[in-house]
């Protein structure tokens, strides 16, 4: 018999356990025609009544606010609209990611409507690193341009934006990123930013390209003012909805208030886009967009639009994503197929050389409350995705460094709600710069620091209070299969898109595992059917005659951990699943998504092998 080893140990809470009212549950669902299981996702959200549900799950562009509310808007569109009435060329400056990339794809489209004299830059994320930096000012400058517009960056771009003063070249900031408590705002003419203190909007959780969408709205309502769409057709901005909401999905912002109307708005639109590099991206991804759902975002659309930039340039996303020639936008989706392909060969390899050398350093004792890895053969462009699994793995904050020629550059990463930043700060002695927030941050370091610095951060990380409900799993309570049927799940999906502010519901199921798999040699597959009645004698072999029959449903695993694939060898076990419409090759199947795995090996002995 195999001796089974335990799977990392993870709390699961249920998710608000105080609202226990199955009562007013059935009665909404037979109000609404909704299932069960649906509305008690709903109220575990704070839905209750009617007509609450009804808005959210009906959201209407009408709802969103003012473009106006946001904090200095009106001088931004104000400086624009004097550079174009003088036939002065702009500049949109989009930082490398997602975020950035769809932000100045966005304003090429709509200034490209308008006819205004403009072009487009981004950093490179290995040359330049992040954010508008002091050479891209002075090439603008000495190329005519006559107004900087920066989409998703610029906050913190002092050194940039000086120069840019200096040159008497006007910066205007679209940024939705954390404002530095002590240097305050750039001097730039316009900073348009709803993290500003005097910002009244009420906008924070907009993304980059949700600031550029509403900056849009504001300089379109200025035309009508202004006259200019006597003689010509005024733009549809809710024809650039597909962008924001890759974005927002993509940003992990709030998606609840205005950004979960900009996103359903936005999933609709996808599935008609009149954009060739959105519809040639799905297609090399093998997405129907008649069947788009939430997941496409974060596991489809985002990744393959951040690999341009991770691995080479983001100008390559940038121009799929504002090309007109669908010849030119097939060419320009395959090559970023064929990078986002090399971006998870490369991450896979980094993670699997990185995980066992963290696993022998924590034999010996080391990494008791922070993790700190390093080496030359670690692509830059990947170690924040794979900091990311560290800290999933590992459970602790981890920082992952490439090791350039003459410096190091890292990714860091929180767990269980440590302040990374802190750390980083309390560790400032060993670094060259650092940045970010208290959840996720970046870093340089000088080469001979790096095992000091390791050490420093495991002891200013333990010394870091810790919310253990930022390791806890949460989950919506208990359910049986038989209620993650077809129907429920199209309605769990209407809930969506899932992220940060509105969680993908996670129910506790047990059942009966049946034909287990690897693919890829790392992702867990296998069915599961509704769980064997204790009073069933079990024997080795054939399922009982009375489960035999029972409908099972299709569940995975991704990147499960080398002892859960030991679930390949029992029969029964007790899991956190997320259930989703799987849409593959033409066919919609329910299908669970595990994200933790409990068992008793006393009570549920595996197979014999």
């Amino acid at each position: 018999m195999t001796n089974l080893k335990p799977a990392r140990k993870r709390e699961w809470r249920l998710r608000n356990p105080e609202v226990q009212t199955p009562e007013a549950i059935r009665a909404l669902a037979d109000q609404l025609g909704l299932s069960e299981i649906t509305l008690r996702v709903l109220f575990l959200r704070g839905f209750k009544d009617v007509e609450q549900i009804k808005t959210y799950l009906e959201p209407r562009l009408d709802q969103l606010p003012s473009p106006w509310t946001i904090k200095d808007m009106d001088k931004a569109v104000e400086v624009l609209v004097q550079t174009v009435q003088q036939d002065g060329e702009l500049r949109v400056f989009g930082d490398y990611d997602v975020d950035g990339t769809t932000g100045a794809a966005l304003l090429t489209w709509f200034f490209r409507d308008l006819g205004f004299k403009f072009s487009v830059r981004q950093p490179d994320r290995f040359k330049d690193g992040y954010g508008l930096n002091v050479q891209a000012v002075k090439d603008a400058f000495e190329q005519g341009v006559k107004l900087l517009i920066t989409v998703d960056c610029g906050i913190t771009s002092f050194a940039a934006i000086e120069e840019a003063h200096r040159l008497g070249l006007p910066v205007i900031i679209l940024d939705h990123h954390q404002i530095d408590p002590e240097k305050g705002l750039p001097l730039a003419v316009a900073t348009v930013n709803p993290q500003r203190k005097d910002c009244e909007s009420g906008l924070r959780q907009l993304c980059g390209c949700g600031i550029a969408f509403y900056f849009a709205l504001a300089l379109r309502a200025k035309g009508r003012e202004l006259g200019w769409f006597e003689t010509t057709a005024e733009p549809n901005l809710k024809l650039l909805l597909d962008l924001v909401v890759i974005a927002t999905a993509a940003d992990q912002v709030p998606l609840t208030g205005v950004n979960r109307i900009l996103v359903r708005h936005g999933l609709e639109l996808l599935k008609n886009s009149d954009k060739p590099g959105v519809r040639a991206l799905l297609e090399v991804a093998g997405v129907n967009p008649k069947n788009i759902s939430p997941s496409h975002l974060g596991f489809t659309l985002g990744p393959r639009i951040n690999a341009s930039g991770r691995m080479q340039s983001a100008s390559t996303a940038l121009e799929l994503l504002t090309t007109q020639d669908p010849a030119r936008a097939m060419e320009l989706a395959q090559e970023i197929e064929d990078m986002n392909r090399e971006r998870a060969q490369v991450q896979n390899e980094i993670w699997d050389e990185m995980k066992v050398h963290i696993e022998a350093e924590i034999a010996k004792g080391r990494f008791q409350h922070g993790i700190v890895v390093a080496s030359p053969a670690w692509h830059e462009g990947v170690v924040g995705i794979v900091a990311s699994r560290v800290t999933e793995t590992f459970h602790k904050p981890a920082v992952v460094i490439s090791i350039r020629e003459d410096f190091g550059k890292g990714s860091v990463r929180t767990f269980a709600g440590k302040d990374v930043l802190k750390a980083l700060q309390n560790c400032s002695a060993y670094l060259r710069t650092f940045g970010g927030h208290r959840h996720a941050a970046g870093l340089s370091i000088e080469i001979p620091q790096i095992e000091a610095f390791a050490d420093a951060f495991d002891r200013e990380v333990g010394a870091l209070p810790t919310d253990e409900s930022d390791g806890a799993l949460y989950v919506e309570g208990e359910c049986e299969l038989d209620e993650l049927n077809y129907r429920a799940l199209q309605e769990l999906e209407r809930l969506g898109p899932f992220g940060n502010g509105n969680p993908e519901p996670v129910f506790r199921v047990r059942g009966q595992v049946r034909n287990a798999s690897l693919l890829k040699g790392r992702h867990l597959k296998f069915q599961l059917f509704p769980e064997v009645s204790p009073e069933i004698s079990i024997g080795k072999g054939a399922p009982a005659a009375s489960t035999a029959k029972s409908a099972g449903i299709n569940a995975i695993w991704f990147h499960a951990d080398e002892r859960h694939t030991q679930l390949m060898e029992i029969r029964q076990a007790e899991m956190a699943v997320v259930p989703e419409l799987n849409r593959f090759g033409g066919r919609v199947t329910p299908t669970l998504r595990v994200r933790d795995l409990k068992f008793n090996p006393e009570l549920d002995p595996p197979a014999s092998v």
